[in-house]
Protein backbone atom coordinates (compact mmCIF):
# COMPACT_ATOMS: atom_id res chain seq x y z
CA UNK A 1 0.00 0.00 0.00
CA UNK A 2 1.72 3.43 -1.00
CA UNK A 3 -0.30 5.62 1.73
CA UNK A 4 0.90 7.79 4.43
CA UNK A 5 2.06 6.45 7.59
CA UNK A 6 1.76 8.27 10.86
CA UNK A 7 3.30 7.56 14.47
CA UNK A 8 0.99 7.59 17.29
CA UNK A 9 1.22 6.97 20.73
CA UNK A 10 -1.73 5.57 22.87
CA UNK A 11 -0.72 5.23 26.93
CA UNK A 12 2.78 3.67 26.90
CA UNK A 13 2.24 2.09 22.80
CA UNK A 14 3.50 3.74 19.82
CA UNK A 15 1.70 3.16 16.77
CA UNK A 16 2.94 3.24 13.02
CA UNK A 17 -0.14 3.78 11.29
CA UNK A 18 -1.22 3.97 7.64
CA UNK A 19 -3.49 6.78 6.77
CA UNK A 20 -6.29 6.40 4.86
CA UNK A 21 -8.01 9.77 3.97
CA UNK A 22 -9.72 9.66 0.73
CA UNK A 23 -13.09 7.58 0.32
CA UNK A 24 -11.08 5.19 -2.36
CA UNK A 25 -8.45 4.52 0.53
CA UNK A 26 -10.95 4.32 3.38
CA UNK A 27 -12.94 2.00 0.97
CA UNK A 28 -9.96 -0.10 0.55
CA UNK A 29 -8.91 -0.40 4.31
CA UNK A 30 -7.06 -3.23 4.41
CA UNK A 31 -8.26 -5.58 2.27
CA UNK A 32 -6.25 -8.12 0.98
CA UNK A 33 -3.20 -7.53 3.30
CA UNK A 34 -2.21 -10.79 4.52
CA UNK A 35 0.11 -9.28 7.83
CA UNK A 36 0.45 -6.57 10.23
CA UNK A 37 3.83 -5.50 12.21
CA UNK A 38 3.20 -6.23 16.28
CA UNK A 39 2.49 -2.55 16.42
CA UNK A 40 1.32 -1.48 12.90
CA UNK A 41 -2.67 -0.55 11.97
CA UNK A 42 -4.55 1.72 10.21
CA UNK A 43 -6.56 5.18 10.75
CA UNK A 44 -9.03 6.08 9.03
CA UNK A 45 -9.83 9.40 8.57
CA UNK A 46 -13.61 10.31 8.37
CA UNK A 47 -14.45 13.87 7.01
CA UNK A 48 -16.80 14.73 9.92
CA UNK A 49 -17.79 13.19 13.28
CA UNK A 50 -20.62 10.82 12.38
CA UNK A 51 -21.56 7.33 13.20
CA UNK A 52 -19.41 5.35 11.91
CA UNK A 53 -19.93 1.37 11.45
CA UNK A 54 -16.99 -1.00 9.93
CA UNK A 55 -17.46 -4.56 8.36
CA UNK A 56 -14.49 -7.39 7.11
CA UNK A 57 -15.37 -7.96 3.91
CA UNK A 58 -12.13 -9.14 1.48
CA UNK A 59 -10.04 -8.49 4.52
CA UNK A 60 -8.23 -11.83 5.71
CA UNK A 61 -6.83 -11.02 8.89
CA UNK A 62 -9.00 -10.57 12.37
CA UNK A 63 -8.73 -7.01 13.72
CA UNK A 64 -9.75 -5.10 16.87
CA UNK A 65 -11.23 -1.57 16.37
CA UNK A 66 -10.81 1.78 18.05
CA UNK A 67 -13.56 4.19 17.03
CA UNK A 68 -12.15 7.91 18.05
CA UNK A 69 -13.81 11.27 18.42
CA UNK A 70 -12.31 14.49 17.26
CA UNK A 71 -10.35 15.28 21.02
CA UNK A 72 -8.60 11.61 20.23
CA UNK A 73 -10.99 9.73 22.86
CA UNK A 74 -11.71 5.59 22.57
CA UNK A 75 -15.40 5.79 22.28
CA UNK A 76 -15.71 2.05 22.35
CA UNK A 77 -13.09 -0.88 20.73
CA UNK A 78 -14.74 -3.83 18.65
CA UNK A 79 -13.21 -7.24 17.74
CA UNK A 80 -13.68 -7.92 14.17
CA UNK A 81 -13.59 -11.44 11.97
CA UNK A 82 -11.66 -11.80 9.20
CA UNK A 83 -13.77 -11.76 6.31
CA UNK A 84 -17.04 -11.04 8.27
CA UNK A 85 -20.17 -9.22 6.84
CA UNK A 86 -21.11 -8.10 10.30
CA UNK A 87 -20.90 -4.75 11.16
CA UNK A 88 -19.57 -3.33 14.05
CA UNK A 89 -20.10 0.30 15.07
CA UNK A 90 -19.24 3.13 16.80
CA UNK A 91 -20.78 4.11 20.52
CA UNK A 92 -21.01 7.84 19.31
CA UNK A 93 -19.96 10.48 16.19
CA UNK A 94 -16.33 8.87 15.33
CA UNK A 95 -13.91 11.13 13.33
CA UNK A 96 -11.44 8.61 13.75
CA UNK A 97 -11.17 5.01 13.40
CA UNK A 98 -7.64 2.71 13.87
CA UNK A 99 -7.85 -1.02 13.31
CA UNK A 100 -5.01 -2.89 14.73
CA UNK A 101 -4.44 -6.80 15.04
CA UNK A 102 -6.71 -8.73 16.84
CA UNK A 103 -6.62 -8.22 20.97
CA UNK A 104 -3.56 -5.48 20.38
CA UNK A 105 -5.97 -2.82 22.26
CA UNK A 106 -6.43 -5.38 25.13
CA UNK A 107 -2.66 -6.50 25.47
CA UNK A 108 -1.91 -2.88 26.03
CA UNK A 109 -4.66 -2.08 28.77
CA UNK A 110 -6.29 0.23 26.35
CA UNK A 111 -10.33 0.89 26.47
CA UNK A 112 -12.54 3.37 26.07
CA UNK A 113 -11.94 6.92 26.92
CA UNK A 114 -8.49 6.79 26.69
CA UNK A 115 -6.87 9.15 24.17
CA UNK A 116 -4.46 9.00 21.57
CA UNK A 117 -1.69 11.47 20.58
CA UNK A 118 -0.37 12.62 17.12
CA UNK A 119 -3.56 12.13 15.15
CA UNK A 120 -3.60 14.22 12.27
CA UNK A 121 -5.06 17.68 12.94
CA UNK A 122 -8.44 18.55 11.57
CA UNK A 123 -9.50 21.61 9.60
CA UNK A 124 -10.96 24.18 12.01
CA UNK A 125 -10.64 21.78 14.98
CA UNK A 126 -8.14 22.35 18.41
CA UNK A 127 -6.46 19.43 18.32
CA UNK A 128 -5.77 18.32 22.20
CA UNK A 129 -3.55 19.42 24.76
CA UNK A 130 -0.67 16.80 25.20
CA UNK A 131 -0.45 16.28 28.98
CA UNK A 132 3.22 17.97 28.90
CA UNK A 133 1.37 21.41 27.88
CA UNK A 134 -1.08 21.15 30.60
CA UNK A 135 1.54 20.44 33.32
Amino acid sequence: MNLPRLILTLAESRIEALVARSEEDREQGLMECRSLGPDEGMLFVQDEAKEACFWMKDTPLDLSVAFIDEQGRILNVEDMEADSLESKCAAGPARYVLEMRLGWFGEHGIRAGDTIEGLPPLEGVTPPASPAAAA
